[in-house]
């Protein structure tokens, strides 16, 4: 009877630690997704500046 008793509760600790280490993937996934996307937005706020820069550029010399 001890070893079922082991058995059942080496079964429950895998499952805990399979959902424990999940878990920590999940949140390393979603910490580096933000790490990307922020890269890309300030790539994409220097490009819209410089095309701000070219606008107002325009503007100023058709004046």
């Amino acid at each position: 009877m001890d070893f079922n008793i082991v058995k059942i509760g080496g079964f429950i600790v895998l499952i805990l630690l399979y959902m424990i280490i999940r878990k920590l993937f999940s949140k390393f996934a979603d910490f580096t997704e933000d790490i990307g996307i922020a890269a890309n937005n300030e790539e994409k706020i220097e490009t819209l500046q410089a095309k701000i820069d070219a606008l107002e550029d325009k503007i100023n010399t058709k004046n």
